[in-house]
């Protein structure tokens, strides 16, 4: 099924998705390739996904209550705009002669900010363009373009720019945000407001809400928890992969670039075959080996000195993810009524995104103190603890949309 299949609003959204994404995942690239460039320290590098992450946890609640509040689209859109003018700056910056980790970490805190009003729109929004039969096909395809522009086109794209000039990859991601926020401005307007006055009380009312559709919710409560630790050791592994990629795989920069798109490579081909096995399995079974796929996945990038065998590892990480993403996305599209569905998607986003820079120092922690092949022991070991929990808990949820 093609995205224009679902509508041509829902085109619109993915297209806007997929020019967004091809950006970031030319930065993913680029930036720690720019920072290896400053220090070889751990800490340092893993500091950037830190800094990625770090935006949910300051402001995603907040935006949470924005989002069900304004014109949906208007502020998608802002938000591209204002995206693509830090990115631009920072191009210039680079192109200068400036190197400064600082600078790095807060164009990604900036872009992060962005982020936290671009992503949960997108998704509360889905429910309004496609038909509830149809949402896993349309959640599939969202995920899994977004997936393959940012972890798979993306990266390798962005060492090949980087290899050219530095600032390069910085330039296009300006120019990705600025097409993609065009493209948003196409689509239907689509208001939420809500009763509450703008106010730091009614704010709080707000955001409160969320989460007390989230705490009644014990299938919201089981998502919640898995995607946050996947989130979190998918982070502590990424944070070191470019010194596994150059120290233990022996490859350059764009050997770094493609063992990121097996990860990716992994997540789009569970995305597109993820309505086929919901279909046929109880999703609550496919949630749980979801899980058990992932830690296994780690394990195998642990073991390895090969860069083929760690990029199927990766590749397993990646599949696995896609399966619980689906699963726990379409259950928040359809348990959740329209006027709160928002500030539900950003507490989510909120959590596993803020699992993010935990993970990532954690990773950057346990390969300074240790060896960088026991943060993917880690990893593999957090993945283990959370499946007996998410099978208890999703046993006899209705988790069909």
């Amino acid at each position: 099924m093609k995205p224009g299949s679902l509508g041509p609003s829902y085109a619109r959204l993915f297209t806007a998705y997929v020019i967004s994404n091809v950006g970031n995942g030319v930065l993913i690239a680029a930036l720690p390739l720019l920072a290896t460039s400053i220090t070889r320290n751990p800490l340092a590098i893993s500091g950037l996904t830190a800094a990625a992450g770090l935006p949910w946890i300051l402001v995603g609640p907040l935006s949470g209550a924005i989002v069900d509040r304004v014109d949906r689209r208007r502020a998608m859109a802002l938000a591209e705009f204002a995206r693509a003018a830090v990115v631009a700056l920072a191009a210039l910056f680079v192109l200068g002669g400036g190197e400064s980790l600082l600078v790095l970490y807060l164009v990604l805190i900036l872009i992060g900010i962005g982020e936290t009003i671009f992503d949960p729109i997108g998704l509360a929004m889905v429910p309004n363009l496609v038909t509830p039969s149809r949402l896993d096909r349309a959640n599939s395809l969202l995920y899994g373009s977004q997936i393959l522009a940012q972890r798979f086109l993306g990266p390798p794209l962005g060492a090949w720019l980087f290899a050219l000039a530095v600032w390069a990859p910085l330039g296009i991601d300006a120019l990705s945000f600025l097409v993609s926020g065009l493209v948003v401005l196409a689509l239907p307007r689509m208001p939420s407001p809500t009763d509450s006055e703008w106010t730091i009380a009614g704010l709080s009312a707000d955001i409160m809400e969320g989460v007390r559709w989230v705490r009644r919710d014990r299938a919201l409560r089981a998502f919640l928890l898995g995607d946050g630790a996947l989130h979190f050791t998918t982070a502590a592994a990424t944070s070191v992969l470019v010194l596994v990629t150059q120290d233990r795989f022996e490859l350059g920069a764009l050997g770094f670039g493609l063992t990121l798109g097996a990860l990716a490579g992994g997540y789009l081909l569970g995305s597109l075959a993820a309505p086929a096995i919901v279909s046929r399995f109880p999703r609550a079974e496919v949630c749980v080996a979801a899980v058990v796929g992932a830690g296994s996945g780690f394990l195998l990038v642990a073991v390895s000195d090969v860069a083929l065998l760690g990029g199927l590892g990766l590749a397993v990480v990646g599949f696995s993810a896609s399966q619980l993403d689906i699963v726990s996305i379409t259950y928040r599209q359809t348990a959740v009524p329209d006027r709160i569905r928002g500030r539900v998607i950003t507490g989510f986003l909120f959590v596993v995104h803020g699992a993010v820079p935990i993970g990532a120092v954690f990773g950057g922690l346990v390969a300074t103190l240790t060896d960088i092949r026991y943060t993917y022991v880690a990893s593999a070991l957090v993945a283990a603890a959370v499946a007996p929990y998410l099978r208890r808990a999703l046993k006899d949820a209705e988790l069909d949309p």
